[in-house]
C-alpha cells in the first residue's frame, strides 16, 4: 500500500492557509520507504479533493486509480499535520529486569493495552496516515493478543518495527512477523560477558539463537545495541559479530528514561572521549556500510533528511513522533519523563486531539524548545542533540547534549569532522 500525505509545515510561509501544501510525503507501507517531494512553491489543494492528476504531477509520477491513498490533514504549526511515527508500548510484562530499561518493565508488571484501544488506534492511524509504529514493551510477545495487534496495525497501512529480548520466540511468532513484514531487532548489549552481566546469564547465546531462528523464518531482522557506559569497548566486536551472521547492527545511545536514570548506565560528559572513538570507528568507510545509527551519530548526514524532512529540527518529538505507554498515557517522547506524560488515549482525547493541542500543552511546549546557541553557527544540523538529554544533565535546554559530536570532539581532543 502506498500513501501520499499533503503537508503544510508553516516554515517559511508568509501566511498559513489551511489548504496550502508545500511538500508531499510519499510512503510505501510494504518496504517502509519514505520519499519527500518539496514543492518549489506552495499549492492550494482543497480538503476532500484528492486530485490524483495534480498530485501525481507534483510528485513526478502518474498515480493510477486506487494505487495510492491521498491524505490531507489540517496543518499544525511547527510540526507535521500528524505524527509520522507512534512509539507504542503494548505491555510492561517482561521476563527480565534490565538495569537500563527505558520503560521500567519487568517481572510482575501487568499493564497492557487492551485490544479495543488498539482497534481505535488502528482506525485513527489509517485516517491520519501515520506511517510507522514501533511496538515496544516490556516484551511485546507476552501480550496475550499479540497476533491480533499485529494484524490490526498492519491492516491500518503502517510499517511495523519491533524489538525482542529473545525470551519468547516461537514458530508461530516467527511466521506472523515474516508474513506481516515486521522489521525485528534482536537486542544485545555487548559481547557475552558484558551482555549477560546486564541482561542475565545465558542471554547472549539465547539472543544469537533467536537471530538465527528469525533469519531462517524469513523475518527482516537485525541486531540492535544501546550504547551504555558498560559496552562502549565492545562495539568493534559487535560489528564483527553482526557481519559474521550476515545482518546489520543498529546503534543508538541510552537516553534518560526508566531505570536507566537510576542505574548509571547512560553515557555522561565524562564518557565523551570514549564515545567519540566509537563514532569514529562506526563512521569509518570500511564499517559504515554494515551498521545503522541515528542520523545525529553520522559524520555525514543524509542530504535528503536535512534538506527536505526535518523542518528545522532533528528531534522528532512532537514534530514527527509521539509515544503511548502500556497504561495508555500519551507523551511527545518517553525520554522527557513523567512530567510530559499526560492524559490517556481515548479517555482524554484521540491521537489528533493530543497532536493538535486540544488536550494539554505538552506537545506545543516541546515544539517551542530552542536549540543551544552553539548550534546556531554549527555546520551540522543536529550534533546528536537531544532536548531530554540536555535537560537531564544540565537542568535546562540551553546547553549542548553531552553526546553532541562537537562537544565530544572538544573533550576528546579530536578534529575528525
Amino acid at each position: 500500500m502506498k500513501i501520499i500525505r499533503l503537508e503544510n509545515t508553516s516554515f517559511g510561509f508568509s501566511s498559513l492557509r489551511e489548504d496550502e501544501v508545500d511538500k508531499l510525503v510519499e510512503f510505501d507501507s510494504d518496504s517502509g520507504a519514505l520519499k519527500i517531494h518539496a514543492l518549489q512553491s506552495p499549492q492550494r489543494i482543497p480538503f476532500g479533493s484528492a486530485q490524483p492528476g495534480l498530485i501525481g504531477q507534483l510528485a513526478g509520477q502518474k498515480l493510477g486509480d486506487g494505487a495510492v491513498r491521498i491524505i490531507h490533514n489540517s496543518p499544525v504549526p511547527n510540526a507535521y499535520s500528524a505524527s509520522f511515527k507512534v512509539y507504542l508500548d503494548i505491555t510492561l510484562a517482561c521476563s527480565f529486569q534490565c538495569p537500563f530499561c527505558l520503560s521500567g518493565a519487568g517481572r510482575g508488571q501487568k499493564a497492557s493495552l487492551p485490544v479495543m484501544i488498539i482497534e481505535k488506534l488502528a482506525t485513527e492511524i489509517q485516517e491520519l496516515g501515520v506511517m510507522y509504529v514501533k511496538i515496544g514493551g516490556g516484551d511485546p510477545f507476552l501480550h496475550p493478543d499479540f497476533e491480533t495487534i499485529i494484524n490490526l496495525l498492519r491492516s491500518a497501512g503502517c510499517f511495523l518495527t519491533i524489538s525482542t529480548n529473545s525470551a519468547v520466540v516461537t514458530p508461530q511468532i516467527v511466521g506472523l512477523l515474516a508474513k506481516a513484514g515486521v522489521r525485528t531487532s534482536v537486542s544485545i548489549e555487548g559481547m557475552e560477558v558484558v551482555n549477560d552481566s546486564l541482561r542475565g546469564s545465558g542471554h547472549f547465546r539465547k539472543a544469537l539463537a533467536a537471530l538465527e531462528t528469525l533469519k531462517k523464518g524469513g523475518v527482516n531482522v537485525l541486531l540492535r545495541t544501546t550504547l551504555l557506559r558498560q559496552n562502549l569497548d565492545d562495539v568493534p566486536e559487535l560489528v564483527a559479530l553482526a557481519r559474521s551472521r550476515g545482518v546489520k547492527i543498529k546503534f543508538s545511545y541510552c537516553r534518560p528514561a526508566g531505570r536507566a536514570v537510576h542505574n548509571q548506565t547512560m553515557l555522561s560528559p565524562q564518557d565523551s572521549p570514549r564515545y567519540l572513538k566509537v563514532l569514529e570507528y562506526l563512521n569509518s568507510p570500511e564499517v559504515l556500510p554494515h551498521v545503522l545509527m541515528d542520523e545525529g551519530m553520522m559524520f555525514s548526514q543524509p542530504a535528503e533528511v536535512l534538506q527536505k524532512l526535518l523542518c528545522g529540527r532533528m528531534c522528532g518529538a512532537a514534530n514527527r513522533s509521539m509515544h503511548i505507554d502500556a497504561n495508555g498515557k500519551v507523551s511527545p517522547c518517553v525520554f522527557f519523563g513523567p512530567t510530559f506524560s499526560f492524559g490517556k488515549i481515548y479517555q482524554d482525547g484521540t491521537i489528533r486531539d493530543f497532536w493538535q493541542g486540544k488536550v494539554g500543552n505538552k506537545f506545543q511546549t516541546v515544539r517551542a524548545i530552542r536549540q543551544p546557541r552553539e548550534c546556531d553557527s554549527c555546520s551540522r544540523f543536529c550534533k546528536n542533540e537531544c532536548p531530554a538529554n540536555r535537560f537531564y544533565f544540565w537542568g535546562n535546554y540551553d546547553q549542548q547534549d553531552p553526546n553532541c559530536l562537537y562537544e565530544a570532539m572538544r573533550k576528546g581532543g579530536s578534529s575528525t569532522i
